[in-house]
């Protein structure tokens, strides 16, 4: 249909709308409805699960047509938004009526998934970002905002931008992101590639620009912004910030007041965790399911709030890399614990404040509802409580937090006056405001309430005046109030009635004064209801006004207190002690260090703790061996995750732990295909052992495990080798290097810094026994056959290879890989390596704190070694 002339008016009025919004599914209010119409109505009702319909548009034809009821609206747009659809509201401008031809129409607002703002829609615990890059020659410029709470970011990445940038994209997990449209950044992107964000959009060229962006910058954070900020020489993250503000105005169709503040990021900040990083550590979900259960966060995350849940989720992904501030939050913690009467005191405080970080971000947008006023109310309730507490306590963060709560004593007072207890909690359904607080308002309701009153003074004085005895007043809602007679008494009634109706021997009246009476009601509602509205909004424009910033501020400091509280808890109940992190420090020493989630979710077996120390000298490189099962893969995790911990600030599952201020955590762990890029489990371990081995400094932790399982034995012993022969020769980063080759407990003694551990094991009549315990010196073997035998493989094939093993044991393999050593040196061509590996074992050996247990099991170990079992 392309002949518009011969369109009804409305869908000529439906396809401009569409035309403006082509890329976004377009809800168009029809009365009690939003209907969608041609392809959109076609795709969408499919994907909503809607009947799909027609309605005639003229010329004779009719078009594809599905609807929403405007009620149930919220779930269906959840759905869309969910799935990656833009949905643009067009609502009804003006109200139908006489003299109305075609309502006036538009949009109203696009949602998209970075821009949603509804609380049903929104995960509670969890913050939606929307990002926007700007890229020049080999700088990238980044900004991000989280529209729901107000928060604003930037920051610049130079040089290896490719990989800061994917970093970053996979901490920050966007639900939005917004490009330059000629520029196609995403597929240089791993993460895009693979899925893990969504598709770039492209935007608007001029909303890059550089005028642009210092005139929308300007408006939301000032005319010395540059200056305020520190974002003068950050050029390319503010034309990123420019398109991002325009972006948000341009789909929400409004001014957003809780923008007001430029958080400026340094990337060195914090430490970085890359992805393969957050994937094994299992920070936020677990490998295997995706799972919150089983994952770092379920263990530590506590929180009573909302927005505590949200900023621990943002601290564990973002460790921090800043000696001063660890130890603020370490501090912080360790009074807490002290403190048993505060912590139960804050604890109840907390558990009676709810969002208010989102409630604030609502009375910028103009959503804020009578349900958020009631719960902002009674959560200002007791920040004052919190505030006494705070200064109360000794260290200087509380004290700080507590002089900066601002006193909302004047609003919660507002706020208790004006709004019902019973409020609903939508405006338009009225009762919002209490009684007492404005004498219009109870006027107006008075003339409802007193109704039934006056009608039946009326009844009795239209009785006296007609001397009809059975004459009534009545009420319907075709006709309002009328007079009811019966129809023998039609010559008894005064002349100013006004017959109305006759039914069944009835005749049915109305007076001047009884119609006066029915428009004074019908009007006592619709004021009522507009001087409700309009007392409402008032004081939503008062908290926008004066109240916007002190919200973000409290927000905050909840926030903080909560994670904090979170912290503790987890300390407390777990037996976590607190840790000592320092750029002095250059070890990584942990004392019966625990895996913080296995030690939980495994009740019913005793974790057995393991000391570790790590430095960038003699305990450079741990080679770990033994069996699988035994716990390698665990107790190296274990490390990375106290490390990770005790830079958020948090006690560690350890008896005592010093920790060297680590800039990166880079863990090779498991074997995964990455099927979506056409990579294969061998290609993706080795690009992760070429991102480490290309970026890890002298402060990385670097764990490795099992390299070069996914190719044939000889290519994979080679590149093992020759990687811990790099990392020793090379780099000083601390690293922990599991593997089944247990050829490679050769290098110790040839290559400085490198040291064997193995996981102590028994073996009982044929069966291993995994005893959990790290132990110094080399596994003497795999032990494979016998963990095959006890993962149930029949017992004829265990026979059959163990005559295999005995058959290949002829030829000593191993004999030939040591020629590889690139020491050639006649020292090192002489020295008996088994011998010297026994005397370092027994150098470092402290004989007042081994248990005897442990001397008779050292003692066995080292026979073994000498005898070369």
């Amino acid at each position: 249909m392309t002949d518009t002339s011969k369109q009804s008016d409305m869908f000529v009025q439906y396809k401009a709308i569409k035309k403006q919004y082509s890329d976004a599914v377009l809800l168009f209010r029809l009365g009690d409805f939003y209907e969608l119409f041609n392809e959109d109505a076609v795709e969408i009702s499919k994907v909503l699960d809607l009947t799909l319909t027609s309605k005639s548009c003229g010329n004779n034809e009719k078009a594809p047509m599905c609807g929403i009821p405007y009620h149930a609206v919220e779930g269906y747009i959840n759905k869309l938004i969910s799935k990656g659809y833009k949905v643009a509201i067009c609502e009804q401008m003006q109200q139908a009526g006489a003299g109305v031809k075609l309502v006036r129409r538009d949009v109203v607002r696009v949602i998209t998934p970075g821009t949603v703002m509804d609380e049903g829609i929104l995960e509670e615990t969890k913050n939606n970002y929307i990002c926007s890059i700007f890229n020049s020659g080999n700088i990238v410029g980044v900004a991000y905002c989280e529209l729901s709470t107000g928060e604003f970011g930037v920051l610049e990445f130079e040089n290896n931008y490719i990989d800061l940038l994917n970093d970053f994209l996979v901490r920050l997990m966007p639900s939005e992101i917004i490009c330059r449209a000629d520029v196609d950044l995403q597929a240089l992107l791993p993460c895009s590639r693979g899925g893990l964000v969504p598709n770039f959009i492209g935007y608007d060229e001029f909303k890059f620009s550089t005028n642009f962006s210092r005139e929308i910058l300007t408006k939301y954070f000032g005319i010395d912004y540059e200056n305020k900020y520190d974002v003068k020489n950050k050029t390319l993250a503010q034309r990123a910030s420019g398109a991002l503000l325009g972006y948000l105005e341009e789909t929400q169709k409004r001014s957003l007041g809780h923008i007001n503040n430029l958080i400026v990021e340094k990337y060195s900040n914090y430490m970085q965790l890359d992805i393969s990083t957050r994937r094994n550590l299992e920070i936020l979900e677990t490998l295997k399911d995706h799972r919150k259960k089983g994952s770092l966060i379920s263990i530590i995350d506590k929180t009573s709030t909302a927005m505590g849940s949200r900023l621990l989720k943002k601290w564990i992904c973002e460790p921090l890399y800043n000696e001063k501030l660890i130890n603020e939050r370490l501090s912080a913690v360790e009074e807490l614990v002290t403190k048993l009467i505060e912590r139960d005191k804050i604890s109840n405080i907390l558990n009676n404040i709810s969002d208010i970080e989102r409630i604030n971000g609502r009375i910028a947008y103009g959503n804020f509802t009578p349900k958020d006023a009631k719960t902002l109310r009674n959560s200002l309730l007791y920040v004052p409580q919190l505030k006494q507490i705070l200064f109360s306590m000794s260290n200087p963060l509380f004290k700080n937090f507590a002089e900066s709560i601002p006193d909302f004593s004047r609003i919660c007072k507002l706020l208790f006056d004006a709004i019902s207890d019973d409020a609903p909690a939508i405006l338009s359904n009225g009762n919002v405001i209490k009684s007492g607080f404005n004498s219009d308002l109870d006027n107006l309701r008075l003339i409802k309430t007193n109704t039934q009153d006056y009608i039946l003074k009326l009844e009795q004085e239209e009785r006296e005046e007609s001397g009809i005895d059975s004459l009534k007043i009545s009420y319907n809602k075709v006709i309002g109030y009328f007079i009811e007679v019966d129809t023998q008494y039609a010559n008894d009634v005064p002349l100013r009635y006004m017959r109305k109706q006759t039914v069944s021997s009835k005749d049915r009246y109305i007076t001047a004064e009884l119609k006066e009476y029915q428009e004074n009601i019908d009007n006592a509602d619709e004021n009522a209801l507009k001087l409700e509205k309009n007392i409402f909004n008032q004081i939503r424009e008062l908290l926008l006004k004066d109240y916007c910033r002190s919200l973000q501020t409290v927000s905050n400091i909840v926030a903080v207190v909560d994670c904090l509280m979170s912290l503790t808890q987890v300390a407390v109940k777990n037996g976590y002690n607190k840790p000592k992190v320092s750029s002095k420090f250059n070890h990584i020493y942990i004392e019966d260090g625990r895996h913080p989630v296995v030690e939980v979710l495994n009740k019913d077996d005793m974790f057995i703790p393991n000391n570790t120390l790590l430095d960038n000298k003699e305990n450079k490189i741990m080679i770990l061996t033994g069996p699988n099962m035994a716990g390698k893969s665990t107790y190296m995790r274990q490390v990375a995750i106290i490390t990770l911990l005790s830079h958020i600030g948090s006690f560690v599952p350890a008896k005592k732990a010093e920790i060297a201020l680590t800039d990166r955590i880079f863990t090779r762990v498991g074997a995964s295909d990455d099927l979506a890029v056409g990579q294969s489990t061998f290609m993706v371990e080795m690009m992760e052992v070429a991102n480490i081995l290309k970026n890890a400094t002298k402060n990385s932790l670097v764990i490795l495990d099992e390299i070069g399982r996914g190719t044939s034995t000889f290519d994979g012993l080679s590149i093992a080798w020759a990687t811990v022969e790099q990392i020793a020769n090379n780099m000083d980063c601390k690293t922990m290097f599991s593997t089944h080759y247990h050829e490679l407990t050769e290098l110790e003694g040839l290559l400085s810094g490198v040291k064997n551990f193995k996981i102590a094991i028994k073996e009982l009549n044929g069966k291993l026994v995994y005893l959990r315990k790290i132990q110094r010196g080399g596994a003497n073997r795999s032990y494979g056959i016998e963990v095959a035998s006890l993962a149930g493989v029949p017992e004829n094939v265990i026979s059959r290879a163990k005559q295999i093993s005995n058959e290949l044991e002829k030829n000593d393999l191993s004999k030939h890989v040591l020629d590889l050593s690139p020491d050639k040196s006649e020292i090192a061509q002489s020295q008996n390596k088994t011998h010297l590996e026994v005397i370092d074992i027994l150098k470092e050996l402290d004989i007042n704190k081994i248990t005897p247990l442990g001397a008779f099991e050292t003692l066995l170990d080292l026979i073994e070694k000498v005898k070369g079992k």
